[in-house]
């Protein structure tokens, strides 16, 4: 191992290489300075060029940080990300054709990273059938420059899977804290592990370079055992950066890599009930003590929030796609992290669990809805946002709570224990048929799977022929403000009824019970 600057390190990228990329949001477990100066040899060399990019996670702060260091026409030939939607810059070259741009499950292709460290013949799974990266649809091409088919449609044992085939790695840039001489990585600040070990052991055993960032550098036998996570015989070259911050709210927190054993509780941001809370405090009413839940991006990232002030966070185990299970999801821009984790697992692990069906509940984000109750996340308008983890939660978990307002550009306020629509939306939500399935209705369908879309204005169940409103907010008018708002007709229940009164309460609604409340309802109904 040679410890080396990350100019120099910017060197090793040679032209038409396969780069991986640890890291998801616009730090965590991010190797910045290397990816910087990567940009920076390229603005004034011209070099690297034709690049393969290949990072699992969404990387990026929106504006210059992550993969948008590799938005430079030239740069890239083709980008395989998990998550495009904090890289605006590499969206654009994607929508203007300028690069081939796949986007693939972020759990599946964790678990590729880790296939192709074993040399494998790819990963053959059922996670993304019936959706666009299944080859019958759009084998997760994103623009008309990608051509090549990543994934295929098998056979085995008359089931049908799909098989995401190889794509060996050239170069992996990862990031952990700490280095020791011989180059065995630890990650004790870290907030994730990410697959860095699977990332690594693919490169080098294609015969590829390995690149680490770290914080610290220590001298040999200085990491113990129980924090190392990278083998020293992998790492070729290692960057140290003193001022490597942990994530992009804290330089370090101890609670968000399980140091400090108390999590810190998340708040809402807001004084009062606003609409977002609304709709978050519904969501949290589908839960039920002792789930396991996954919490998305969006409104449903305010869940935990939400338990926490009714002080029953701890009465469900959270759980992270990228690893974390047992703490507080945190809101805001350090979403990804948790607070107080009991565990941190590497996320191939992580998915393994998830795609078998580990999850009892999810609560996600819907950006289209259609009339069959299939969900696109990953394609709105000409932008290219990406799955992310959408696909590996959603897929097997047993209850799935979307959530979101009804259209977009309404404004909506809460009066006196009503909700008043002051202007309708410009761009309807719920349309004939979504641009892109991310989730598939049909597969819900089949498996009996527990399916829930939540508004500001009224909630849907997901029924054989599709949705149905089930209860609707008080103040609401049934055909202005529900479905004169929709591209098409849902059913109504013959049992449609108002949304909780609680939601609607200015301090604790009393969560635990309205959920015996709920239960008995269902009890009576049933």
């Amino acid at each position: 191992m040679k410890v080396i600057t990350a100019e120099e390190a910017a060197q090793l990228i040679t032209d038409n290489s396969t780069v991986a990329l640890s890291g998801s949001g616009a730090v965590n477990v991010v190797a910045e300075q290397i990816l910087a100066a990567i940009e920076a040899r390229f603005l004034s060399t011209g070099r690297p060029r034709g690049l393969t990019l290949f990072h699992p996670q969404g990387i990026g702060d929106k504006e210059h940080g992550g993969v948008a260091h590799f938005a430079h026409p030239g740069l890239c030939r083709r980008v395989i990300g998990g998550h495009w939607g904090l890289s605006p810059a590499m969206s654009r070259l994607a929508e203007e054709e300028q690069i081939e741009a796949y986007n693939l499950p972020q759990g599946v292709m964790a678990q590729m990273l880790r296939d192709m460290s074993a040399r494998g013949p790819g990963v053959i799974t059922k996670i993304g059938l019936d959706t666009f990266v299944d080859p019958t649809q759009e084998g997760g091409k994103m623009n008309k420059s990608a051509k090549e088919e990543l994934v295929e449609r098998i056979t085995l044992d008359g089931e049908t899977w799909l098989r995401y085939r190889p794509l060996p790695v050239d170069i992996a840039v990862i990031r952990g804290t700490s280095a020791d001489e011989d180059g065995y990585i630890s990650m004790e600040e870290e907030v994730h592990y990410d697959e860095v070990a699977s990332m690594a052991a693919a490169a080098k055993n294609n015969g590829g370079l390995v690149i680490a960032q770290v914080k610290y550098l220590k001298k040999r036998g200085e990491i113990p055992c129980a924090q190392a996570k990278v083998p020293g015989f992998l790492v070729d070259y290692v960057v140290e950066v003193p001022d490597q911050r942990q994530s992009m709210h804290s330089f370090y927190c101890p609670a968000y890599c399980g140091a400090s054993k108390e999590p810190e509780l998340p708040t809402w941001p807001n004084p009062g009930l606003d609409i977002r809370k609304f709709i978050a405090r519904r969501q949290a009413l589908e839960l039920r003590p002792g789930m396991v839940v996954n919490i998305g991006l969006g409104i449903s990232n305010g869940v935990p929030a939400i338990l926490a002030e009714e002080g029953v966070w701890d009465k469900v185990v959270f759980s992270l796609e990228q690893g974390q299970s047992g703490g507080v999801p945190i809101m805001g821009p350090d979403a990804g992290t948790m607070s107080g984790p009991r565990i941190i697992v590497e996320q191939p692990i992580q998915h393994d669990m998830y795609h078998g069906g580990i999850l009892d509940a999810a609560c996600l984000s819907a950006g289209e809805i259609d009339r069959f109750g299939n969900v696109n996340v990953s394609k709105l308008g000409r932008n290219v946002t990406g799955c992310g983890g959408f696909i590996d939660i959603s897929q097997e978990s047993k209850r799935i709570i979307f959530a979101g307002s009804m259209c977009v550009g309404s404004v909506v306020s809460l009066d006196n224990g009503t909700v008043r629509i002051q202007q309708q939306g410009t761009v309807k939500k719920f349309v004939n048929q979504v641009k892109q399935i991310t989730y598939s209705s049909h597969s819900a369908i089949k498996k009996g799977q527990y399916v829930v879309f939540i508004t500001e204005r009224g909630v849907f169940h997901l029924g054989e022929d599709g949705l149905v409103l089930t209860e609707i907010a008080p103040g609401i008018d049934l055909q202005r403000d529900i479905l004169e708002q929709m591209e098409f007709a849902p059913k109504v229940s013959k049992q449609l009824r108002q949304m909780p009164a609680e939601l609607f309460a200015q301090g604790r609604m009393g969560i635990e019970h309205v959920w015996a409340q709920l239960d008995q309802q269902k009890a009576r109904l049933s």
